[in-house]
């Protein structure tokens, strides 16, 4: 269990950063963005229509300023959890979807994810405040992992079982995420 002492930041103390949470928390923010972009790129390969596959990508866009402007008053743990549920949820809904208004729905649902990438970056800045260059490096990082993950894994879930168990197969490292969250990575204050 994250102990209730915040650890200190890089910005205002002069003690040294705890380096397993700081390790911690620079893989698992990645892990949970890369993961927001396969559920996009996934979305996108399964779309009824290709018009469709915008539709995570613009309300990603949509929630990821306000999102932002959250992460950066309160808990960025707490928010990312609640994100990557939501996360869970559309993903949950787009493998049972059957009527073209609920996949609109999912593809709405799905734009969590620029929410989620806002609040990882949000966290990586409280604990790097003056490391851009290496924060826009590991989310681009992050993004192709996603990208290649979902382009690696949906031909093979869709060819075994079926379209249908694809959004399910990403369900499953969403939770790991979600349990690495809760477990291991605090906030930084």
């Amino acid at each position: 269990m994250p102990s209730s002492v915040p650890p200190p930041t890089l910005k205002t103390s002069t003690q040294p950063v705890n380096g397993y949470q700081l390790l911690v928390a620079m893989l698992v923010m990645p892990l949970a963005s890369s993961l927001a972009v396969a559920s996009w790129t996934l979305y996108t390969l399964l779309a009824i229509h290709p018009v469709y596959g915008l539709l995570p990508l613009g309300s990603g866009l949509l929630l990821a300023w306000p999102t932002w402007c959250l992460a950066r008053r309160s808990c960025t743990c707490s928010l990312m959890q609640w994100l990557l549920l939501g996360l869970a949820l559309a993903l949950g809904w787009f493998g049972v979807a059957n009527q073209p208004w609920e996949f609109l729905m999912v593809g709405i649902g799905l734009g969590l994810g620029g929410a989620m990438i806002a609040t990882g970056i949000a966290h990586a800045k409280g604990w790097m405040p003056s490391r851009w260059v290496h924060i826009c490096v590991g989310l681009c990082l992050a993004l192709a992992a996603g990208v290649g993950l979902s382009l690696r894994m949906a031909p093979l879930v869709v060819q075994a079982y079926g379209w249908r168990a694809a959004p399910f197969s990403l369900l499953i490292p969403l939770f790991m995420i979600m349990l690495l969250l809760w477990l291991f990575v605090e906030s930084p204050e």
